[in-house]
């Protein structure tokens, strides 16, 4: 049996920042949908290859070949699977289990994609994460809606995976997770949630990252594409 790498320690996150966000630099596709937020999450790696064979190894990252991974998103996606069975909500996340776990799969668990572009792929949801699997489903993150959505109660929550260029022949991979609430009372309720669960989704973040540097410094399609 192969050896599994152990997981680096959590560690802290600080999500909060000023509500007035404003991305500097080149338009990002994640500002179309999620402009301004009360929590962002960022982690970004440089990476030895152009930023289209980043982002295409990125997106094809099996997150699952780490089992703690796997049996830590399984149990977050515990509570949707049985939300969208109660809601009837059938888009495929009432499925069984998948045998893998990449950015592509991520419909399979209460996400929507809002966007892409050929350096830039954009996740969403609407939800209401901090409550029990009845009241934690939200609408579909339909693209046109989701910005401008603003229903009392729910969290708006995007994900970017982006590959930007570094030099002639290297880019850097961005992952950054942007959550905006709705209303005051649900800011203080994703505040308390985001206090236990923040450190374990920067952890999944910081092993894929640890997961893709190790593909792309082997030799084959990951690498060389």
């Amino acid at each position: 049996m192969p050896a599994v790498d152990p997981l680096p320690a959590p560690q802290p996150e600080i999500p909060a920042v000023p509500a007035a966000w404003a991305a500097q630099g080149p338009p990002l596709l994640l500002d179309q949908f999620l402009p301004r937020c009360d929590f962002a999450i960022v982690h970004a790696q440089v990476f030895g290859v152009p930023p289209e064979v980043c982002l295409r190894a990125a997106r094809n990252l099996d997150l699952f070949r780490h089992p703690a991974i796997k049996v830590l998103v399984d149990s977050w996606a515990l509570p949707q699977r049985a939300a969208r069975r109660l809601t009837g909500r059938r888009d495929g996340g009432d499925r069984l289990p998948a045998a893998r776990f990449r950015v592509d799969d991520m419909t399979r668990y209460g996400w929507d994609l809002l966007g892409e572009n050929p350096g830039e792929i954009v996740l969403g949801q609407i939800s209401r994460p901090w409550k029990a699997a009845s009241g934690a489903a939200g609408p579909a993150a339909a693209p046109a809606a989701f910005a401008a959505y603003d229903a009392p109660g729910y969290a708006k929550i995007a994900l970017s995976l982006r590959a930007d260029p570094r030099g002639t022949t290297s880019s850097i991979l961005t992952i950054e997770t942007r959550v905006a609430l709705t209303d005051a009372a649900s800011l203080r309720r994703f505040r308390r949630y985001w206090m236990v669960i923040g450190p374990f989704s920067g952890l999944l973040r910081r092993v894929a990252l640890r997961l893709l540097d190790t593909d792309l410094r082997q030799p084959g399609p990951a690498g060389t594409a």
